[in-house]
């Protein structure tokens, strides 16, 4: 994976990504008790049951959506990465996009105020979970391709002695 290429920033990404993801759902999970949310609250009634099969493979499909949503960013390399502040731009926009822009009624998402009945509280405690994800995923993989994007090239003696010819 060279420096710059679009396969290793894919890659990076979406590794950040499921560990971030992988990270925040344990500790919400122990925080507000998913299992016994999803049981008793009609906001549930459609999910799945935390049992599900295709339930285990999530952490695996977050590397489909990493890679996804690595695509869309990936245009927006250099506003993003090189500023000073590209993590506060990154997280801005991922969570402009994840609560603002959403385009389901999502507890804590505009469509949700709109569209459903869920009390205020519920949707005002959905936020920290997005806002944490998306505000860890900025910082650490902005530092992460700023180290990578910096870190001195090894060269080798025939680039040495090319350099040299020319």
């Amino acid at each position: 994976m060279k420096r710059g290429s679009l396969k290793g920033f894919l890659f990076r990404f979406s590794i950040v990504h499921v560990i971030i993801y992988l990270f925040i759902a344990i500790i919400f999970n122990n925080y507000l008790s998913y299992n016994r949310e999803f049981i008793s609250s009609v906001l549930y009634d459609n999910f799945r049951n935390l049992d599900a099969t295709i339930i285990r493979f999530a952490p695996l499909l977050q590397f489909g959506r990493g890679i996804f949503l690595a695509l869309i960013i990936y245009p927006l390399y250099n506003c993003i990465i090189k500023p000073r502040y590209g993590w506060l731009r990154l997280f801005a926009l991922l969570w402009g996009l994840s609560l603002i822009g959403s385009v389901a009624a999502t507890p804590g998402s505009i469509e949700g105020f709109i569209y459903t009945d869920i009390p205020v509280i519920e949707h005002l405690l959905a936020l920290p979970e997005v806002t944490l994800e998306v505000f860890l995923f900025s910082i650490i993989f902005v530092k992460w391709e700023k180290i990578y994007l910096y870190k001195p090239q090894k060269v080798s003696e025939e680039d040495l002695d090319n350099s040299f010819e020319e």
